[in-house]
C-alpha cells in the first residue's frame, strides 16, 4: 500500500509539471462592495497498519485492525466580504465558511458550518462579531490531517461564537474575546468563556514571534450516577511561537498547561472523586512543533506533539493517559492551485497501567485551492 501512495504521487507530478498561479475568486467587484470566494477541492488516501479513533480525523492509536479510506470531506469553501467603511472611517469586513465534513457518511455528506463573522477595524484597532477561531493556543501545525490535526494530541483550539477585541502595532498584538460557553455535550454555565493573548514581533519585519495566551470558564458538573454535583474551572494558559530561522527554515510550535479543557478539544474532562464528594478538573500538559521548511515549489514539515493527562490519581485503569504523535511531510505546487502531498505518521497510545497501542499511517493528497 505504501509503494501504491508513493507511485500515484509521483505519478501526479509527472502529469502536471507547470500550471498558472492562482488566487481567491472575485464574484462581486464595485465601489461599495467587494466578494471573493476561497477554498479548495481535496482528496485524502490514507492507509493505517493500526487502529485509529476516527479513519478520516485520525488524533491517536487504538488497538484494533488496520484501514484503507480514500475521503473527499474535507473539501472546504468559503465567502469573504469588504464593505463600505462605516460613517466614522471603521472598514467592514466579513467571512463565512463551511466544509463538507461528517462521521456519519464517507460519500453522502453534509455541509458543516465552521466560520462566520464580520469585524470593525480601523487604525490598528478591531472588533469581531460572530464564529471564529480561539484566542487560547492559536496556531495551527502544518499538516494533511486538516481534520484530525493534531487535537487530543498536542493541538489545542477550535471555533466558538465570539466577541473579540484586537489592537495590533508594529512590535505587539493584544487580543481579548468572550465566547459561548456551551459544548457539543451541553455546559450549565452562565459564564462566559473569557480568552486572551499577548504577543510579541521580534527582528526584522516581526521574523520571530512568541505569543502567551490563556483561558478561563466555569461549569456546573453534574451526573444522574451520582447524588452531588458542582462548578468546576475550565483554564490553562500556552506559549506559542513562529519563528523564521532563515529564508527557507522557520520553527512553530505551542505548549500549554491547565485543566477540563474538552472545550477546545483536549482529552482533559472531568474527574468524579468519589472520596472527595465533587467533581474536579482532570489536568493536562501538552505540546507540539514543527521545523518548516521551503524550497520553489516544495515544502516539507517534520513534528512531534503528545497530551499527557499529568495526575495519575485522576485516571482509572487503562484509561488513555498519553498520546503522542511523529509526523513528516512534503508537498509540491504544480500550479494553478494544484498541490500534492504525502505525509508519514506514527501515533503513540499509553493507557494507565495497561497496554500501549502504535499505529503507521501514510496519507496522500491532492488538492485545488481557488
Amino acid at each position: 500500500m505504501k509503494r501504491t501512495l508513493i507511485l500515484a504521487f509521483l505519478l501526479s507530478l509527472l502529469l502536471l509539471p507547470c500550471l498558472r498561479a492562482y488566487g481567491d475568486v472575485t464574484l462581486l467587484d464595485t465601489e461599495k462592495s467587494k466578494l471573493q470566494l476561497y477554498g479548495f477541492f481535496k482528496l485524502d488516501a490514507a492507509y493505517q497498519d493500526g487502529g485509529v479513533n476516527g479513519l478520516t480525523f485520525p488524533r491517536y492509536a487504538t488497538g484494533g485492525d488496520g484501514n484503507l479510506y480514500l475521503s473527499a470531506t474535507h473539501t472546504r469553501f468559503g465567502l469573504k466580504y469588504a464593505g463600505a467603511p462605516l460613517s466614522n472611517g471603521m472598514n467592514l469586513s466579513a467571512v463565512l465558511e463551511w466544509d463538507f465534513f461528517d462521521t456519519a457518511s464517507p460519500n453522502q455528506m453534509k455541509p458543516r458550518f465552521r466560520q462566520g463573522y464580520f469585524s470593525l477595524a480601523k487604525k490598528g484597532h478591531s472588533l469581531l462579531f460572530g464564529q471564529a477561531w480561539d484566542l487560547f493556543s492559536p496556531l495551527g501545525p502544518t499538516t494533511l490531517m486538516i481534520n484530525g490535526y493534531l487535537w487530543q494530541t498536542g493541538n489545542v483550539g477550535f471555533r466558538h461564537a465570539q466577541v473579540r477585541y484586537t489592537y495590533s502595532a508594529l512590535r505587539f498584538d493584544f487580543a481579548a474575546s468572550i465566547s459561548d460557553p456551551a459544548t457539543a455535550g451541553g455546559w450549565a454555565a452562565i459564564m462566559p468563556v473569557l480568552q486572551g493573548r499577548l504577543g510579541l514581533k521580534l527582528g526584522a519585519n516581526g521574523r520571530y514571534q512568541v505569543g502567551l495566551s490563556g483561558i478561563y470558564g466555569r461549569e456546573k458538573a453534574s451526573a444522574a450516577t451520582v447524588a452531588f454535583n458542582n462548578t468546576v474551572a475550565a483554564a490553562g494558559a500556552s506559549l506559542d511561537w513562529n519563528l523564521s530561522i532563515c529564508k527557507r527554515l522557520a520553527l512553530k510550535g505551542e505548549f500549554l498547561s491547565g485543566a477540563n479543557l474538552t472545550y477546545v478539544v483536549s482529552r482533559a474532562g472531568l474527574f468524579t472523586d468519589i472520596a472527595r464528594q465533587e467533581f474536579a478538573a482532570k489536568k493536562v500538559q501538552a505540546f507540539w512543533s514543527e521545523l518548516l521548511l521551503s524550497e520553489g515549489k516544495w515544502n516539507g514539515w517534520l513534528g512531534y506533539a503528545f497530551e499527557d493527562l499529568s495526575d495519575d490519581d485522576q485516571l482509572a485503569a487503562r484509561e488513555l493517559k498519553k498520546t503522542g504523535a511523529l509526523l513528516a511531510g512534503v508537498q509540491f505546487a504544480a500550479g494553478s492551485g494544484v498541490s500534492f502531498g504525502l505525509e508519514f505518521a506514527h501515533f503513540t497510545s499509553d493507557y494507565f497501567l495497561s497496554a500501549k497501542a502504535k499505529t503507521n499511517q501514510v496519507m496522500f493528497s491532492a488538492l485545488l485551492s481557488l
